[in-house]
C-alpha cells in the first residue's frame, strides 16, 4: 500500500510497508506534486522488480557499517576516513531509509545539494566513494542497480600544482633543524612518493646492487595498486646508504622511536618549517612531490618517464606539469615571428 503525502516543509514524501512490515516513507525530494507522482511510479516499479529478484533488504544505516567494516580489510587509513566523510554526509541526506529505495534521480539531487552547500570537490570525491559503496551492494545482494550510475564525475577546475623551486628547497633545508626530517623531505623530492609510501617504506624495499625503490604492495597499497621501481639518483643512495650504516634491527627506514610515523604529525612539522622559513604557506608535504614532477619536466625528462616514476595511471594525471616546460613551445612560436 502506497500513500503519497505532503509534508509541512512542502515536500512529498511516499508512505509505504517495508519487507518487515514496517510502515517507513521516503521523500521524494520534490515540492511539485506531478514530480512526486512521478516519483511514486518510478518507486513502485523498482519495488516490483526487487520484490521479484528476490532481493535481500538493507537499511542505510546497517549498510554503512557493514561497508566501512569491509573497507577497513582493502583500504588505507586515509581511504577509510574518506568513506567515512562522504557516507556520514548520504546517511544526513536520506536519513535511515532501506538503500534499495535511493534512485537515480534521488542521488542526481544529492549531488546538486551537494555542490551547492558545499563544494563540487566534495561532490566529486562523493561520487566516486557511493560509485564504489554500491557495486558492493549488488555484490550483496541489496540492490540490482547502482544509482549513481550514469551520472558524470564532475569536472572541476584546473589547478596548478605547487612545487619548490631549486632555491625554495635549499632554503627549506636550511630551517629543518631535524635531521630525520631533513632527509625524509629530501628523498621526498627526489623520489617523487607519496607520503604513506615513504612512510612505510622498508630496507627490504631498497635495492642498492639494481640502484632503486622497489613499491611492491607489501607494507602500502600504491594509489594505482600496480607495482613500481623507483631508480635512485645519487643524493638518494647516499642518503639511503648514510641510513643503512645505523639502522638497528627496526625495518622501517624512517620511524619516531621505532613506530610508523602519523600523517598528521609529519604534515603538521612540515608546515612550520615551510612557515619559518618564509616560503609560501600553501606549499606542503605533498608538494614534494610535485617538485619531483617539476624538477624532471624541467630538465627535459620526457613524460611518459616521468608518468612511470610518479605512478600514474594516466598520462592526463601526469600532463598538468608539462606547462612548466614552456621554451619549446616559445622556440616553435618563435619561428613564425619574422613571417609578417
Amino acid at each position: 500500500m502506497y500513500c503519497l503525502s505532503k509534508r509541512s516543509n512542502g515536500f512529498f514524501y511516499v508512505y509505504y510497508d517495508s519487507t518487515s512490515g514496517k510502515r517507513t516513507c521516503i521523500s521524494t525530494k520534490t515540492k511539485y506534486k506531478a514530480e512526486a507522482i512521478k516519483f511514486l511510479s518510478a518507486f513502485k516499479d523498482e519495488v516490483k522488480k526487487r520484490n521479484e529478484s528476490k532481493i535481500d533488504s538493507i537499511f542505510l544505516n546497517d549498510f554503512i557499517a557493514e561497508f566501512i567494516n569491509y573497507s577497513n580489510t582493502i583500504h588505507t587509513t586515509k581511504t577509510d576516513k574518506a568513506y567515512n566523510q562522504s557516507l556520514s554526509f548520504l546517511k544526513k541526506y536520506f536519513g535511515d531509509i532501506l538503500i534499495n529505495g535511493i534512485s537515480n534521480g534521488q542521488m542526481i539531487k544529492y549531488f546538486e545539494n551537494r555542490i551547492n552547500e558545499s563544494s563540487i570537490y566534495q561532490a566529486r570525491k562523493d561520487l566516486i566513494c557511493f560509485s564504489s559503496c554500491f557495486n558492493y551492494a549488488i555484490k550483496q545482494n541489496y540492490i540490482m542497480n547502482n544509482p549513481c550510475k550514469g551520472i558524470k564525475r564532475f569536472k572541476i577546475p584546473e589547478k596548478q600544482p605547487l612545487f619548490f623551486s631549486e632555491s625554495e628547497f635549499q632554503t627549506l633545508l636550511r630551517f629543518i633543524d631535524n635531521e630525520v626530517i631533513k632527509d625524509m623531505v629530501i628523498i621526498s623530492a627526489h623520489t617523487g612518493l607519496r607520503q604513506m609510501e615513504l612512510l612505510t617504506l622498508r630496507w627490504s624495499q631498497i635495492d642498492f646492487k639494481e640502484k632503486a625503490l622497489i613499491l611492491d604492495n607489501q607494507f602500502s597499497i600504491t594509489k594505482s595498486k600496480r607495482v613500481r621501481a623507483i631508480p635512485l639518483n645519487l643524493t638518494a643512495l647516499q642518503i639511503f646508504t648514510k641510513l643503512e650504516i645505523n639502522k638497528g634491527n627496526n625495518d622501517l627506514i624512517f620511524s619516531w622511536n621505532g613506530y610508523l610515523f602519523k600523517q598528521n604529525f609529519i604534515g603538521s612539522i612540515f608546515k612550520g618549517y615551510v612557515l619559518k622559513a618564509g616560503l609560501n604557506p600553501k606549499l606542503h608535504w605533498h608538494s614534494l612531490r610535485h617538485t619531483c614532477a617539476s624538477w624532471l619536466i624541467q630538465k627535459g625528462v620526457p613524460i611518459f618517464n616521468v608518468q612511470h616514476i610518479l605512478g600514474h595511471a594516466d598520462i592526463k594525471t601526469t600532463a598538468i606539469y608539462s606547462h612548466i616546460r614552456n621554451e619549446d613551445l616559445s622556440e616553435a612560436l618563435s619561428r613564425i615571428s619574422n613571417n609578417n
